[in-house]
């Protein structure tokens, strides 16, 4: 009997963030948009669980972004879901 196992790349949408600002690459003004990317775990072809991950802020355009902490990415993400239901 043999074991198949190995990783998988995942990128996942987060969502906009509240963050408006001009971009460093593209010179648009844009509203940031939040992902995460990273690796999952698999065997036998099943994504069992995450060995890493990290967090960022894109352009929409130019796909040109910044690396963040889980933490300040959330406060930036929890800030837009509070604006809307005032």
């Amino acid at each position: 009997m043999f074991i198949v196992w190995g990783s998988r790349g995942f990128e996942k949408d987060l969502g906009e963030t509240v963050v408006r600002c001009t971009c460093g690459n593209c010179n648009n003004d844009v509203v940031m948009q939040a992902k995460q990317v990273g690796r999952k775990f698999t065997l036998f072809w099943i994504p069992l669980f995450t060995t890493s991950s990290t967090y960022y802020m894109l352009c929409p355009i130019c796909h040109h972004g910044k690396e963040l902490t889980k933490d300040m990415l959330e406060r930036y993400l929890v800030a837009d879901t509070e604006t809307a239901s005032e």
